[in-house]
């Protein structure tokens, strides 16, 4: 019982931003509450049960005489007991439980030693067949009758729209899940025979939504390769373009980066979690999404890292952004967890028709007439929109995070409607903005429990609106709970749900971090021509971006370049890319990518 609230505690600190930003802190002490109810009525039981198992034992031990009398000095100790054993039930529960995963681990407690024979991950990979559904959802298949393959040495890239299974065929390689029927392969030997421990150092990851640990940025690197030197680490850093970041620090790599790296910007714990992936030396590479928070210099700095760092490596690419994976040896493209399509980048270019044409063609779409001075016509918002574009790092999303007084500026102010906003009631304001992180973080509730998150009283016909709105009303009726933090839903599938939770609350200032960037392009259209409509529909309301895909600011009212905290050039579309500065720079790098 006392777990349960200990997990509600446990959810709202390491996502405290969410929770002040969303004003949920009275329904988290009702939460917090509720679970306390339940615990004090056990405590309560378990008393009167220890009081009267203590008192019997008191008159039996004195009844019986002196001789056992030393038998009550064992009572206190029962409470504990009692203790112990609630504690080992789980405990108990996962030892007896029939283990689905072979760890191929005889003597576990010498697994350091007895099993460091070196093992063969050099031979192609093969996906046979398979078929796949999450537990929590084992009528719903994820992937079925998949087959790929990854010769030696060869980088392939899987792409597709949202939910379509690439990030699940990573997380069944790396054997977080078993598949339902079909086999892995590596060298035509099934992954299941391989010990679990050595196959995962062998393998680098790159998630969508890196994690981090609490710790420093040196040991968060090193837990890639615990025996790592100082000197691989920082050329691991060198080659994720992370090493000049994190020399700018005060303390350098001795800097702690906070709970899930919360001290960093999305593209400094993107860096450095690409850098714990390739201290390893690992003989495959995944990465899913890994320059997504990146902006255009960083992600081509990066992207020519990595494809040094692919040379000679097994390399399994999963993205969005078309124009990264245009070199893979073979590129599949994935719908609703098939493989509808395969080849190169040029033969299924040349391909009439083809899904991979249409979604290249639609990224293309959105880069059009930079040469000739010429921009995509856009609807114009009636009210201002500003957004703000610089490298990762240099302190756009801290102007959200002054804005939404999680922290105060050491000199100067921020007004609103010529008012300073530390002046105003926190939550007043809190309720007047609507926030969409990079990485948005969800309760362990209900989907509609979590767009409704913060708001007393709200109907069912308001949440389904508000889902219609971020393209994901059909896809949360297929779901039951979402789960500690949203982990059993895909990125993007959070972000619209994020952006649902926002749309609810009908905010007057919109604050969007890279709301889209876990979205394939049809989504992000969605997504796009909804953010337009809801600023039709509220014309009072001020919208502020901050955006790496530039083709998404372009009707912005004012456009902000920053760079190391400063503002180097300011206003339109039109009028940046006149002034042929850094703007017009960062637009002609963008479309040449």
């Amino acid at each position: 019982m006392y777990s349960k609230a200990g997990e509600i505690v446990q959810e709202v600190f390491s996502s405290l931003r969410t929770v002040l930003s969303l004003n949920g802190e009275k329904l988290e002490e009702k939460r917090y509450e509720s679970k306390l109810k339940a615990a004090s009525w056990s405590s309560i039981r378990k008393g009167a049960v220890s009081g009267l198992v203590t008192g019997w034992i008191h008159l039996i031990v004195i009844t019986l005489g002196r001789n056992i009398i030393n038998v009550g000095y064992v009572s206190p100790l029962f409470q504990s007991l009692e203790e112990a054993r609630g504690a080992s039930t789980p405990i108990f529960r996962l030892i007896d439980e029939e283990e689905k995963i072979s760890m191929n681990e005889p003597q576990i407690l010498q697994d350091s030693i007895a099993c460091e024979g070196p093992i063969n991950m050099n031979g192609d990979i093969q996906f046979d067949n398979i078929n796949f559904a999450y537990p929590t959802r084992s009528d719903a298949l994820v992937l079925r009758n998949l087959t790929l393959m990854a010769r030696a040495g060869e980088t392939i890239a899987l792409v597709g729209s949202n939910g379509s299974g690439k990030s699940t065929c990573i997380s069944l390689l790396l054997r977080f899940y078993e598949p339902l029927s079909g086999r892995i392969t590596i060298n035509n030997r099934s992954i299941t025979d391989f010990n679990l421990k050595q196959f995962r150092q062998k393998i680098g990851v790159v998630s969508q939504e890196p994690i981090l640990f609490a710790t420093s940025i040196y040991e968060n690197i090193r837990f890639g390769k615990q025996n790592a030197t100082k000197t691989e680490i920082e050329e691991a850093a060198r080659l994720a373009n992370a090493h000049d970041f994190i020399m700018q620090l005060s303390n350098k790599y001795d800097t702690i980066v906070g709970e899930s790296g919360v001290q960093l910007s999305g593209g400094e714990k993107q860096r450095v979690a690409l850098a714990r992936a390739l201290v390893k030396q690992p003989v495959l590479l995944l990465l899913d999404e890994a320059t997504s928070a990146l902006d255009n210099a960083n992600e081509q700095i990066v992207q020519e890292a990595l494809d040094r760092a692919c040379k000679g490596r097994t390399t399994i690419v999963i993205a969005h952004r078309l124009t990264t994976i245009q070199n893979a040896h073979r590129i599949y493209v994935l719908h609703n967890g098939c493989v509808i399509e395969q080849g190169t980048h040029e033969t299924l270019m040349s391909k009439e028709g083809s899904r991979y044409r249409d979604m290249m063609k639609a990224q293309q779409r959105e880069n059009v007439g930079i040469g000739t001075n010429q921009t995509t016509s856009h609807t114009q918002v009636e009210d201002d929109d500003q957004n703000q574009i610089c490298a990762s790092g240099r302190g756009k999303t801290t102007v959200i995070q002054l804005l939404e007084r999680f922290y105060d500026p050491i000199q100067g102010r921020i007004y609103l409607d010529g008012v300073n906003i530390r002046n105003l009631n926190i939550q007043w304001l809190r309720s007047c903005l609507g926030l969409v992180n990079q990485e948005p973080v969800l309760f362990n509730m209900t989907i509609a429990e979590n767009i409704a998150y913060g708001r007393e009283n709200t109907s069912i016909e308001d949440i389904i609106n508000a889902a219609i709105k971020a393209n994901i009303h059909h896809f949360i009726q297929q779901l039951p709970e979402v789960s500690m933090k949203g982990c059993q839903l895909s990125c993007g599938e959070k972000q619209r749900i994020a952006l649902a939770r926002t749309f609810i609350r009908q905010p007057k200032i919109l604050l969007l971090d890279e709301a889209t960037s876990a979205m394939d392009s049809y989504n992000e259209q969605i997504i796009q021509d909804a953010l337009e409509k809801a600023d039709t529909d509220d014309p009072t309301r001020t919208t502020l971006i901050i955006s790496h895909r530039l083709s998404t600011i372009r009707p912005c009212d004012m456009i902000c370049i920053l760079d190391k905290g400063y503002i180097v050039e300011g206003g339109t579309h039109e009028d940046l890319m006149k002034r042929r500065g850094v703007y017009y720079e960062m637009i002609v790098r963008d479309c040449t990518s």
